[in-house]
């Protein structure tokens, strides 16, 4: 499989070589429309795409199909993307797709996604800090948080009114929110896990208030 720089490189067609740009073009005559509406309506209802989700029935990482066919055909989605008003992205560090979009409409709701997202983490991320629990084990599937945690966090005066702010109707509907978006995953015992694009965020939002 490539290194993450060769997906850096592949997500800016702008940059490339015309004959590049050409093989991009005959690529896309190549994707499977059902697999590509697949992605692209997982993409439109705020999901990022994991390279490893979760199976429930087998309790263990599998590796996502979308992922898989996004890495393969990553040059023929970017220009396809960028035909329609959007932009893939790729994180290297998370090992995730997601992608931005060019309309002032959709940027704003972008945002709204992203501020609801970040709050979640960082609040997820304290409690678990002020509980004396180490941050990283919201990422193993094999401690991560339950919903005595949610429960907790729901509890707390300050936390929901946080949560009113956010517009949800309380912490599991918040938790509900961070698995639909493929930012966190549920066990079959109500028991939930960060994903890797979860984790990513976290420490990304962690490392910006250290540096406030």
């Amino acid at each position: 499989m490539t290194d993450s720089n060769q997906h850096n490189d592949s997500a800016n067609a702008t940059n490339k070589p015309a004959s590049h740009v050409n093989t991009a073009h005959g690529a896309m005559d190549e994707l499977n429309h059902n697999i590509s509406a697949r992605i692209y309506q997982r993409f439109t209802q705020g999901r990022v795409i994991t390279k490893l989700s979760y199976n429930k029935l087998k309790s263990q990482h599998v590796e996502d199909k979308d992922y898989t066919y996004l890495f393969r055909y990553v040059d023929a989605f970017t220009l396809l993307y960028k035909l329609i008003g959007k932009e893939l992205e790729y994180n290297a560090k998370g090992e995730f797709f997601y992608i931005n979009n060019f309309a002032d409409s959709e940027i704003d709701e972008a945002d709204e996604h992203a501020l609801r997202t970040q709050s979640i983490l960082l609040i997820l991320g304290r409690y678990f800090e002020m509980s004396g629990r180490n941050i990283d084990s919201l990422s193993l599937d094999s401690l991560g948080f339950n919903n005595k945690d949610i429960e907790a966090l729901g509890e707390s005066d300050e936390y929901k009114s946080i949560c009113r702010a956010l517009k949800f109707a309380n912490w599991q509907k918040a938790i509900e929110y961070l698995v639909n978006r493929g930012f966190a995953f549920d066990t079959s015992s109500n028991h939930y896990f960060l994903s890797s694009a979860g984790k990513t965020f976290l420490d990304a939002v962690i490392q910006a208030h250290e540096n406030l």
